[in-house]
Formats: C-alpha cells, structure tokens, sequence
C-alpha cells in the first residue's frame, strides 16, 4: 500500500461512518451525501432475497442480523437505495414486480414496506431499477415488454404509479438504466436494438422521449450499464458498458437531453471477451469503474476533459479466481468500491485512492453472501 493511501485511510475512516459534507468537487477529494447510514445491499439471483451488511472502518463489511430479507418476488436481480438511505427498492424479474422496504439506519435491516411489492405490468421482466437524486421517483425498465414503468415515492417509501405508468423504449431487450445529477433527463440502455433510449423527466414523473428516442452504441454493441458523470449542469456524459463489443461508448448530454457521441466515442475495456456489464463513477467525478464479468476484474479510468477516458496504472483490478462481478457500487463518500461477484457467491472490496484512482483490495478481500449468487448491488444514493 503507497504511503499516500495509508495517510488518507489513517485521516478518513474516522469520517466514514457520519459522512462527509457536500464539496465543490474537483480533481483531488470525494464528496458524499452525508446523512445517509453506511450500509450495503445486493440483489441475489435465482435466491429470491437480499444480502444486507454495514460498511465499518477501512471499507469492511459486516453481514446484517439477519444476513438475508425475502423480496416476495422472483428472481431479483437489480436493487437501488434512495439518497437519503430510508428505502430500498429491488427489482424482480419473474414476479413483474418492485420489493420495497424501509431501511434501519443503525443496524442496516430491512422491513417490507405495505403492501409490500408493487407491479411493473403484465409480462414486463423488470432489470434496471434506480431512485432519481432528489428521491421522489423510482424508475424500472421491463425487458420483455420494453417500457420504462414510473413511480413515485409516498409516506413510508411506498409507492404509487405515474400518470401513465409506463412508457415504451422504442428499443428492445433493456437492460440498466440512469438519471442525470439534476434529474431532468433519464436513459436506458436497449442491448437487444444496440441503443441508449432517452427521456426528460417531468415535475409530476412522467417521461417524454428525447428527440431523436433513441442513440446508437454501435452494431452488436449490447449496452448493459449506464452512468452519468456527476460534473456540469446535466452531468455532462453519459457512458454506456458495451458487452458486446468490449468498449465504453461515450456521450455528451445536450439540450433536452439529446446524446451526442464524443470526439472519442468507444474506449476499450480490455481483451476481447471481458464483456463489462455495469458501471460507477465517483461522487466527483474523476474515476470511472467497470466490472469486467469475463476476465473475474474491474477496469479503471480516470475522466477527463471532454469525457476522455484514460486508464489507471496498472488498468485492471482482480475480483478473485471465477467470480464474474456484475453489480458494482462506491459509497457515497467515494472512499470504497465493491462489487457484486456472481461466480464465487461473494462481495469484492476495495479502498480507492483518491489521487490516482488506483484500487487496493480491503483486508479481508472478499465478503460472503453464500450460498447466494449477488448479481445487483447498492449503497445510498449510488448504482
């Protein structure tokens, strides 16, 4: 570990547990969201629960008690916590529905919300599921149906439908899903069209679709994961993991929400067949992070101006031998990463420095969620 590292770590765990309060940003330091409890979740596939842990000093995880909450739905696979880390909110595939629950902000359990799921529609197959930053809204995109299904977040985190209640993609197969910083605009991304479906998000919830509707990643591209940098009026730029192509499609974010591809539209994510799935940015913007579910990793970047994407030295990150990461999160005080490992039934953690971006496994490396397969995962406020 680098004598920086060290320094920052002895200086900043004292910090983590209360947060750390709103910055101006920039290249060096993290923000954080500040009130929001340390805690961590994941959507386990094919297990019909949740993991739930704390996040203590130095990043580890400590499981909850009890370690797992029933979603009362089937196959979950994609979970969001709102900003304020009250409710969290699960998506299940088979079962066409939302689980809600309240969240404990001293031990981390869960409590079903009532009713306690709510439906996204007939036939619909929710994946990608988030809460816009000023927690008023939750969000589903249905990859059977291809709509975007709309709620909106009442007394006690239970939630009740928009005015419509679903909104079509124009694109098929949808996958993961993003809300720009200052919750105007909202994308998904169509890996069965090869596309990012745009939308800005009206003051009652409802989306009306970008013009053009829909962005091309590219033949064969299959975006998963989105995220939007946290810098400049609407965020600036969106970034789509292509698992098909093995690259990052970069995007600028104009007026009304209209994409435009960068100068440098793709930057590759490692060999053919790492196949990223999902991405994170950090709360300041400069570090973008992406799991690598072929090659068992995560790939590193550093954001620059124009959206540039550069790769940290070294460019890739371990997640252990078979563990197919998927889901991947940084806490909101952007002191942590960890990732959802599919494969090995575990969550990977890591330290991130806040200079260069580099990634250090926590001691121990890996948290159990076994016999559970996390394949979603979230922290307050954070994919």
């Amino acid at each position: 570990m680098n004598t920086h590292l060290m320094s920052w770590l002895t200086i900043s765990m004292g910090i983590l547990l209360t947060g750390c309060p709103n910055g101006g940003g920039g290249s060096g330091g993290f923000e954080g969201t500040g009130s929001a409890p340390a805690v961590l979740y994941t959507a386990n596939n094919g297990s019909n629960n949740l993991s739930g842990f704390t996040i203590g000093i130095e990043g580890v995880l400590t499981a909850t008690t009890p370690a797992t909450f029933s979603t009362g739905g089937t196959s979950a696979e994609w979970v969001a916590v709102s900003p304020n880390g009250q409710f969290l909110y699960a998506s299940n595939q088979s079962s066409t529905n939302i689980s809600a629950f309240t969240i404990n902000a001293t031990t981390g359990n869960l409590t079903p919300t009532a009713p306690a799921t709510f439906s996204t529609g007939g036939s619909s197959s929710p994946r990608g599921i988030t809460v816009t930053p000023n927690g008023q809204f939750v969000y589903a995109v249905n990859s059977v149906s291809n709509t975007v299904t709309g709620f909106s977040i009442g007394s006690g985190g239970v939630l009740a439908p928009t005015s419509p209640a679903t909104f079509p993609t124009s694109g098929t197969l949808a996958r993961g899903i993003a809300v720009s910083p200052n919750g105007q605009f909202l994308y998904v991304a169509n890996s069965g069209t090869h596309t990012v479906s745009g939308f800005t998000i009206g003051a009652n919830g409802v989306l009306t679709a970008t013009t053009p509707a829909t962005f091309s990643t590219g033949a064969g591209s299959s975006p998963e994961g989105l995220a939007i940098s946290p810098n400049g009026p609407n965020g600036s730029f969106l970034y789509v993991a292509n698992s098909g192509t093995n690259a990052i499609a970069v995007f600028s974010i104009g007026a009304g929400g209209v994409l435009t591809p960068t100068p440098s539209p793709t930057f590759s994510t490692g060999v053919p067949g790492s196949s990223p799935q999902r991405i994170a940015i950090s709360p300041n913007g400069g570090f973008l992070y992406v799991t690598n579910s072929g090659m068992n990793e995560v790939a590193a970047f550093t954001i620059g101006v124009g959206g540039l994407l550069t790769p940290t030295t070294p460019p890739t990150f371990l997640t252990g031998s078979a563990s197919a990461p998927v889901g991947i999160t940084i806490n909101p005080t952007g002191q942590f990463l960890y990732t959802a490992n599919s494969g090995s039934t575990s969550v990977a953690g890591f330290a991130i420095d806040d200079l260069s971006g580099v990634l250090i496994s926590t001691t121990p490396s890996t948290f159990s969620t076994a016999p559970h397969a996390p394949i979603g995962i979230a922290t307050p406020g954070r994919p």
